[in-house]
């Protein structure tokens, strides 16, 4: 690999995940009649046709050739609507700080579960190290008491966000192999549009036909979503997909800053603890070695079904 290009591929991802950094503060200053599940629907009914445009346009794969396996792609679509749904309104409830950095940064521990489960992946004694420094941070911030103020139900939302946000990495890499990353998520992103219709038609959308509004919803769908996966699908192509994760630190940290400088959001001690205790295994989990490691369990027969592989 180049280092010209690779230097490019670390730029265009650090560039999306600032994009998806800016979220939970784009739903901060929205109006404050746009409700959290009407914001997330309308980022996936904005941004996934948009991203389908430009997959039409960048892509060397026609949209009308391409045949994603049924199940995967409703699954992966299933877990971005959950992480919409549950992220925004775990950002209304505890701050743009604490809901980012709970929802992105456990999502690594969930999606190494599952795809040790659904795919055979092995994990090894650091990913548990890491693990185990995650799910305490979660904790922390969720028993931490009275005196940080932080939202236990708003903590259980963002760590939902993460789940879903995991099914949907984990699913979508049946979706997207041997084929056009981009166009892979933009149909992911389309199908889930289509779930969150009928949900949409039930909220009270004056608020966004307004010109703050009707803004608001345009970022996030257009740049936050669309252009936002536009730059890591890009990035990707250049480089690893391993060394993209401590990359993507970026994201909470952008959350996280937005949050504090922007909004004018307190971190108490108790909360910093938790949240870099968060940091460190997502930290750790990145930087580990690909290889198995002294805990790496036997490898499971070769009869075994291995759920999101087949085709049909």
């Amino acid at each position: 690999m180049k280092k010209k290009g690779a230097y490019k591929g670390f730029l265009l991802v650090i560039f999306s995940a600032v994009l998806f950094g800016t979220t939970g503060t784009s739903q901060a200053l929205a109006p404050e009649g746009i409700s959290s599940t009407a914001i997330g629907s309308l980022r996936l009914l904005i941004g996934g046709p948009a991203l389908l445009l430009l997959a039409a346009l960048f892509s060397k794969t026609s949209p009308f050739s391409f045949r994603p396996p049924l199940v995967p792609t409703f699954i992966a679509a299933c877990g971005i609507v959950i992480f919409q749904l549950c992220f925004f309104e775990a950002v209304a409830r505890t701050g743009v700080a604490l809901g980012t950095i709970v929802a992105i940064c456990i999502a690594p521990v969930i999606s190494g579960l599952l795809s040790a489960v659904f795919q055979n992946e092995q994990l090894n004694r650091t990913w548990l190290a890491a693990s185990i420094l995650s799910i305490c941070g979660c904790i922390l911030l969720t028993v931490a008491g009275s005196d940080v103020k932080v939202d236990t139900a708003g903590v259980l939302l963002a760590t939902a966000a993460g789940f879903g946000y995991a099914v949907s990495l984990v699913a979508s890499k049946a979706v997207v192999a041997d084929h056009s990353p981009v166009l892979g998520i933009a149909v992911i992103l389309c199908v889930g549009a289509v779930l969150v219709f009928p949900r949409v038609i039930a909220e009270d959308l004056s608020q966004v036909m307004t010109a703050h509004g009707m803004a608001a919803v345009l970022y996030l769908g257009l740049v936050a979503t669309a252009g936002a996966y536009l730059l890591l699908a890009k990035g990707l192509s250049v480089i690893p997909v391993s060394r993209t994760a401590i990359v993507m630190l970026v994201e909470p940290l952008t959350g996280c800053l937005l949050g504090v400088l922007l909004l004018g959001e307190i971190f108490t001690p108790v909360s910093a603890v938790g949240s870099v205790l968060i940091f460190s295994g997502l930290v750790i989990i990145s930087i580990s070695p690909d290889k198995a490691g002294p805990m790496t369990p036997v490898p499971a027969p070769p009869k075994r079904k291995v759920l999101f592989r087949f085709r049909k």
